[in-house]
């Protein structure tokens, strides 16, 4: 091997792949005075390294004849190492291609990784970092495009280790596993909810933090990437399989009809800021791949992300990565779209943000990612870092204002009802426009990050001390209530009550227009002890702790099925996603033999007339929210008070027939609707139909 040298190569294909029967290896870096391809044998030592011998356009490149899949590698950069001008070069650094399809070996955490500022290091960090790994061409399991798309979908969010790895019914080796999402039983939950997207949590092979690891704890959540294109080996049931175990699972939930989303990182990176490791980008080229400016302080990183580093978008090599990283998971792995991290920073130009032009625009145009699903998480932590409804079709943004409407409400909050009105409207006011519809809203009350259902009705403050950090960490503007006692209780008439209000906020997710999102193990009862920052919690309390038998499962999976099948109402105006005019005149005054306006509400107060101004601004006005679809009507009552309603329901001559109500366990009613009225009990919603005929089901299903 010691005599062996690289041939010119392709500067083509970036990253390494097989070609010809060897390899060719591709690697930017505009600064690099030189670099070096190090090759490492099955017991991870160093056994050649080798000048990539020609450059192109800043592509360094070389070919490695009678090579192929599982060799194992690593680069070596020269040039200047002046970390106050953003150069780190250092041929002491083994670094990880960012092109890299796997990784193998564990990250160490080791002084090796990190910049001296005064000279380079003294220690070879090649025993501490994982090496890149050849990988065939892998192609994708199946094709999406018999795959049956439901729009507007029910998103189902969740974490592969946290999701299964408690899971009594699925059998212990596949638990917390990619293995384990594809296991029947799950499958089974995730159809009986009504379930038509998974979106998996941070998947990318990611590192742990420095300060978690002298804290005994790990970055559990996964937003700390190391390799955009890499499947973390620890999900895996054998680190060698990983990509075809993921690729599995992806085609498991394809057959029965359940799209996968992957949540991706791509704002930043595990080199963090000015002190953190040297492990890849950082060392082949650091001004490149990140924005930098010395004049700036913080040792001249960019920051708009909080985690030390912001990527250099702006860079056509950069952005060419995100783009080949995006297409790599969609060809390979066939995955049906893509959730971004701190979405903002990718449509940032210096302190601006635009949703049409740079790499927004090229990810939505992209030939091989059309068609996808696109969601945005709007907003990041640098200058104009909300924007929420600001970006442009076909991206979809996760609505924080829908959750922290639907929480104060149900909490109690004065002012919040005539929010209510507007998250229930689709988020009107921020979608509606440039040709977008009310998917452009991705509706949810829980998400990983913050109080998780149960938490939400059980805990006042933030419970974080086993995170490390006395309870500093966390978002503490949560809009929680625990209903007059602190965590978990026995009290049958607590619990009662908050599995009630759980309900009504469940309901309420359920009849907004929009994407609703449903964070998994939220329909069991799951809690967190109050914590609502469990990042670094990879154990029984990040975990989900299933309740098979939980009332709330069947209460999910009615109102999927009220969404999804029954109301001609939702599926047809929902499942096509029009903006439903506020343009029906009053209720009492409609002919019930005559036809309703298409796709038309109105807003109604519990006797039955038109809601006014200063009703939405009262604490306590109980409303109704009228839909019609021509001959079809559909109301939607909403009681927030602690004293049961009466309401006058429109058109008595009409038939009216519940479909839910959200005081009962399973929210199947049982109304006594005598003269044209119907009870709605404290903190509930009650939903009625009039009109609907079976067979509008069968024809349109």
């Amino acid at each position: 091997m010691s005599a062996r040298r690289l041939e010119r190569g392709d500067p083509s294909a970036l990253g390494s792949s097989c070609v010809d029967g060897g390899v060719n290896f591709a690697v930017y870096s505009e600064r690099a005075a030189g670099l070096e391809l190090c090759l490492f044998d099955s017991a991870d030592r160093e056994i050649l390294r080798l000048p990539l011998p020609d450059r192109t356009d800043d592509v360094w490149h070389g070919y490695l004849p009678e090579a192929g899949a599982g060799l194992r590698y690593g680069f070596r950069a020269h040039g200047a190492f002046e970390p106050d001008n953003g150069l780190f070069f250092d041929p002491s650094r083994v670094l990880i291609d960012p092109y890299a399809k796997r990784l193998c070996g564990a990250y160490i955490q080791h002084p090796a990784h990190f910049a001296q500022r005064s000279n380079l290091s003294s220690t070879d960090n090649a025993a501490y970092v994982p090496k890149s790994v050849v990988t065939e061409l892998v192609a994708a399991l199946n094709s999406v495009n018999s795959l049956v798309r439901h729009s507007p979908p029910l998103i189902y969010e969740a974490h592969v280790r946290g999701l299964t790895r408690l899971c009594d019914l699925i059998p212990g080796p596949l638990r917390g596993t990619y293995a384990g999402l594809a296991h029947p039983y799950l499958i089974a939950h995730l159809k009986r909810l009504g379930v038509s997207v998974i979106e998996l949590m941070p998947v990318q092979y990611h590192i742990d933090e420095p300060h978690l690891t002298a804290l005994g704890l790990s970055n559990y959540w996964g937003y700390n990437p190391l390799a955009f294109m890499a499947p973390h080996n620890a999900y895996a049931q054998n680190a060698s399989g990983v990509i075809q175990e993921l690729a599995t699972a992806v085609r498991v939930f394809h057959d029965a009809g359940i799209e996968v989303v992957l949540d991706v990182v791509f704002n930043h990176s595990a080199e963090s800021g000015a002190d953190g490791p040297i492990l890849s980008m950082r060392g082949l080229d650091n001004l490149t791949y990140y924005r930098f400016d010395p004049e700036r302080g913080t040792g001249g990183f960019i920051d708009v992300t909080g985690c030390g580093n912001t990527l250099n978008f702006t860079h056509p090599n950069v952005a060419r990565l995100v783009l080949d990283s995006l297409r790599y998971w969609v060809q390979a792995l066939d995955v049906d779209g893509f959730r971004f991290d701190l979405a903002v920073s990718l449509g940032r130009q210096g302190d601006q943000f635009s949703a049409k032009g740079g790499l927004l625009e090229q990810i939505s145009t992209d030939p091989v990612l059309s068609g996808r699903r696109l969601i945005a998480e709007p907003w990041d932590v640098g200058p104009n870092g909300y924007q929420l409804g600001a970006f442009a079709a076909p991206w979809r943004e996760w609505n924080d204002r829908f959750r922290d409407t639907v929480r104060a409400y149900w909490r109690g909050d004065h002012g919040a009802q005539a929010d209510l009105g507007r998250r229930l409207h689709g988020s009107n006011e921020l979608f509606e426009h440039d040709g977008r519809t009310p998917a452009g809203g991705i509706n949810f009350v829980t998400a990983h990050d913050g109080f998780v259902l149960e938490d939400l009705v059980s805990y006042a403050d933030k419970h974080n001390l086993a995170n490390g950090e006395n309870n500093r960490d966390g978002h503490a503007h949560n809009l929680s209530d625990n209903m007059g006692y602190e965590g978990e209780s026995a009290d049958p008439a607590l619990r009662a009550a908050r599995d009630r209000r759980k309900r009504a906020m469940l309901a309420t997710l359920f009849l907004a227009q929009g994407t609703p999102m449903l964070l998994g193990g939220d329909e069991f009862g799951n809690s967190q002890q109050g914590n609502n920052n469990a990042y670094c919690q990879d154990g029984p309390l990040g975990w989900l702790k299933w309740n098979h038998e939980h009332e709330l499962v069947a209460y999910v999976a009615r109102l999927s099925e009220l969404r999804g099948l029954s109301s001609p109402v939702w599926r047809l105006k929902f499942v096509h996603q029009q903006w439903l005019a506020e343009e029906t005149p009053s209720a009492d005054a409609v002919d019930p033999r005559s036809s309703v306006p298409d796709a038309a509400i109105a807003w109604l107060r519990a006797d039955g007339s038109n809601m006014v101004e200063a009703d939405w601004h009262s604490k306590d006005c109980p409303f109704a929210l009228l839909r019609a679809d021509n001959s079809v009507l559909e109301i939607c009552c909403f009681n927030r008070s602690q004293e049961a309603v009466s309401f006058q329901l429109p058109l008595p001559n009409r038939c009216w027939e519940g479909q839910l109500d959200s005081s009962m366990a399973d929210g199947v009613p049982e109304l006594n609707l005598d003269e044209g009225r119907v009870v709605v009990e404290p903190y509930s919603v009650v939903v009625l139909h009039s009109g609907f005929e079976p067979e509008i089901a069968s024809r349109n299903e």
